[in-house]
């Protein structure tokens, strides 16, 4: 019978959670285009215009944290979009980085995600338990994925945002 009792609360509790958690955002773009250079390439020109655009498309929508690997494409595009903003960025380990504990840490924020064209499809294929994103083309610059989680429900989505 306390088994059952536990069991019963703990059920009322996740669904009372499920229904009045708030809802966690999260925004994920690739950098953008790279100097022609070998080693940990600065934006170009066209790049540093690019995240200029990120920054007034995401202009009108709240953003609670920022986080990108440590290269300068990345960061410096993650940064352009934060400083608008007046925000910080968070440096993360793409080979460590969970969405989950993302979500968990960040629940009813809005956060923006910086990473490339072969980390962000399998972030978010391996949260969502399932290959439904592919790699992106190397060419690739205005993909937005956007993850939206509101109790047990996760949406998701990918659109292209032009300059």
């Amino acid at each position: 019978m306390r088994l059952l009792f536990t069991f019963l609360c703990l059920l009322f509790h996740c669904l009372i959670w499920s229904q009045t958690s708030e809802t966690t955002t999260i925004y994920l773009i690739r950098h953008c285009e790279k100097a022609p250079t070998l080693n940990d390439p600065e934006l170009s020109e066209e790049g540093k215009l690019r995240a200029a655009n990120w920054a007034k498309y995401f202009e009108d929508t709240p953003i609670d944290g920022f986080y990108t690997t440590a290269t300068k494409r990345t960061a410096t595009t993650c940064s352009i979009i934060a400083d608008s903003k007046n925000k910080e960025i968070q440096f993360y380990n793409h080979n460590s980085f969970s969405l989950v504990d993302i979500v968990e840490t960040h629940q009813g924020q809005t956060l923006l995600i910086v990473g490339h064209s072969n980390t962000l499809p399998t972030l978010l294929n391996t949260f969502l338990g399932q290959e439904v994103y592919q790699i992106l083309a190397e060419n690739e610059y205005s993909s937005l994925f956007t993850i939206t989680i509101q109790g047990n429900t996760i949406r998701h989505d990918l659109k292209q945002v032009n300059k």
